[in-house]
């Protein structure tokens, strides 16, 4: 049998401050293998194993497979085939070091991409390939160097592949670590707050249209690249017309880059197939129940500038948790490679494998090593640049309220008159490229730029300098209470930290559309840390532009330590036409009450912070 090292404890990154796991590579080489696997409806998957060297005939492990539809594994041409291996990922981490801990490793290419068989009805993932997942499970399972233990995990799709093969209840499906992966595909991914994300489908769709033509996008060639490799890697003793035939297969698929854009309500149909809803696309709070029967021990993790995927990460948590799932928030963009704290602004140390490994270590081969004791909730806060533990998220705060004013003020005191301010919408707005939304721009989590133009396009609102520094932690929450010149219209909600000189670094943002304003306080589809909308034709409300009407909503959650001296702004637009659709095409306004009773304000979760006087 395969013997774990005595050799686990927790200890200090000396590089980043962050808890790592001491553990060595003890996996030796890795020994790949290809193979087609045969699905219940005979479709074949390309599959690669890859084993450590020191797993001997006869020794067993665990295996931790990887399902994408962005290529198991590179094909590399003649000489570098002989000692390149590549496993693509868009994490922090190579999928392979998993080998080198002396897991097997278990790479697919999902039905209808790579080198496998079959087609797509859908860019993301539909019943049929979720179905596979079991059969897939079962394979590996009946392998002579499984010992019956199946972890999964990746990054983004590949993390939801990790979670959507929970849907099947596999008893051998025993952990996964489903990284910035999704919760709901409606206000995490198509139309946060209600607003179409038009600018992320569009690229996404192109992007995996031309992987499953087996063409490597423009943006991801590097020099070298078209020299060095031929595409996804084929199956051994599958020749290249044969590969060629089956990924003519893929002509089939169907993509959706204008995906959402008609559909303003999640119980509304597709453009791609009306028989087909947006709420029967697979979102995994549908399957909520089976995930939380599979037993399955789930570690989900995300970044601040994760697009709404951070969000998803907090859902994950809190509607699947069985006692033993964790959660991780840190400073980072999609997948993890950069650090975005204001303080750092570098590649991303922090030891991610590692972290992988011990929680695999615990669930899959009973290691002793001390995950199992910790709080389950790890999350880091910005600028401080420390992590921090919690048993449940958000952490304990205290609510802090600033109350916006007509001059542009944000402050602790509450309006004794009544009073309005009137705000143009500029439908032409686009906010700087970079930040939360930049999924495919290659700059996603870089600096916040702000320009003095933006200033005159959007609404500020300023506190005082604070006096001590303030521990931001949680979800902010903006309400506001509007007269709008259109029935519909949508607000972006931008929170900023501003220096003594004036520089401003985002902490958080959030929008809304106004048709999706109610609220409710108990769960809708699922349970969450805030007041949810249900965005449902049924509960859609048109502004009435003669009344004065409340507008509510959530900003991402982060974590942010504004220091003291610096001040806490409030940016409000009406468009951002960069990422989302327009949402004012003949153009719009708002009357903004700040009033003694139609106090718009801003509500901050401060973790051991107590305003003083001094900052009113």
């Amino acid at each position: 049998m395969w013997e774990m090292p005595c050799m686990a404890q927790i200890v200090a990154d000396p590089e980043a401050g962050a808890p790592f796991y001491e553990r060595a590579m003890d996996g030796g080489r890795i020994r790949e293998e290809t193979h087609y696997v045969i699905m219940d409806d005979g479709v074949r998957l390309a599959v690669n194993v890859y084993r450590p060297s020191k797993l001997r005939k006869g020794q067993k492990a665990p295996a931790i497979m990887y399902m994408t539809r962005y290529w198991r594994a590179i094909g590399f041409r003649w000489p570098f085939k002989w000692f390149m291996k590549m496993v693509p990922s868009t994490g922090n981490f190579d999928p392979l070091d998993l080998v080198r801990y002396g897991y097997v490793l278990v790479t697919v290419d999902v039905r209808g991409t790579g080198a496998s068989e079959g087609d797509k009805t859908l860019t993301l993932p539909d019943l049929r390939e979720v179905l596979d997942s079991h059969t897939l499970t079962d394979w590996v399972v009946a392998q002579p160097w499984c010992d019956g233990n199946v972890g999964a995990t990746g990054v983004s799709y590949i993390g939801n592949t990790a979670l959507y093969a929970l849907y099947n209840r596999h008893p051998n499906l025993k952990a996964i670590v489903p990284t910035y992966s999704v919760w709901d595909l409606y206000d995490d991914v198509s139309a946060p707050g209600g607003v179409f994300y038009h600018d992320f489908l569009a690229h996404y769709a192109d992007f995996c249209e031309t992987l499953d033509k087996n063409t490597i996008p423009m943006h991801r060639q590097q020099r070298g690249a078209k020299m060095a490799t031929y595409g996804v890697q084929r199956v051994g003793g599958t020749g290249l017309k044969k590969t060629r035939e089956i990924i003519a297969q893929h002509s089939c698929n169907v993509y959706h880059p204008d995906e959402g854009s008609t559909a303003t309500f999640i119980d509304d149909t597709l453009t791609v197939d009306r028989r087909l809803y947006i709420r029967d696309v697979l979102s995994p709070h549908q399957f909520a129940d089976r995930i939380r029967q599979s037993g399955a021990a789930i570690y989900s993790w995300s970044g601040w500038r994760d697009a709404g995927f951070v969000h998803s990460a907090v859902r994950q948590h809190i509607n699947l948790d069985n006692g033993r799932n964790m959660l991780r928030l840190g400073p980072w963009n999609h997948g993890g490679n950069r650090n975005i704290s204001p303080t750092q602004w570098n590649r991303s140390r922090f030891d991610d494998i590692r972290e992988v490994v011990r929680f695999f270590d615990l669930n899959l081969k009973g290691v002793t090593n001390g995950a199992d004791t910790l709080p389950r909730v790890h999350y880091y806060t910005m600028v401080e640049d420390r992590w921090k533990e919690s048993r449940t998220w958000p952490p304990a705060s205290d609510s802090v309220t600033y109350f916006l004013g007509v001059d542009g003020s944000a402050s602790l005191s509450q309006a004794s008159g009544s009073s309005s301010m009137h705000h143009q919408v500029d439908t032409a707005r686009r906010s700087a490229r970079s930040g939360r939304w930049d999924m495919e721009s290659g700059v996603q989590g870089d600096p916040y730029v702000l320009t003095p133009h933006d200033d005159s396009l959007c609404a500020l609102f300023t506190t005082p300098p604070l006096t001590a520094d303030m521990e931001i932690t949680g979800h902010a929450m903006v309400e506001l209470y509007l007269r709008s010149s259109t029935p519909d219209g949508a607000v972006f909600a931008y929170l900023e930290d501003v220096r003594p000189d004036g520089m401003a670094t985002q902490i958080t943002d959030g929008q809304l559309r106004f048709i999706h304003r109610k609220q409710v306080n108990g769960p809708i589809h699922y349970a969450d840390a805030v007041p949810q909308h249900s965005y449902t034709r049924a509960d859609a409300r048109p502004m009435d532009t003669a009344a004065v009407e409340k507008v509510a909503f959530d900003l991402m959650p982060t974590s942010f330590l504004v220091k003291a001296g610096h001040r806490i702004r409030l940016r409000l637009a009406g468009a951002d036409n960069r990422y989302f659709k327009r949402m004012y095409p003949q153009g719009g306004s708002w009357e903004l009450q700040c009033s003694k009773t139609q106090p718009s304000r801003l509500i901050l979760p401060a973790v051991g912070h107590t305003p003083t006087t001094g900052q009113r």
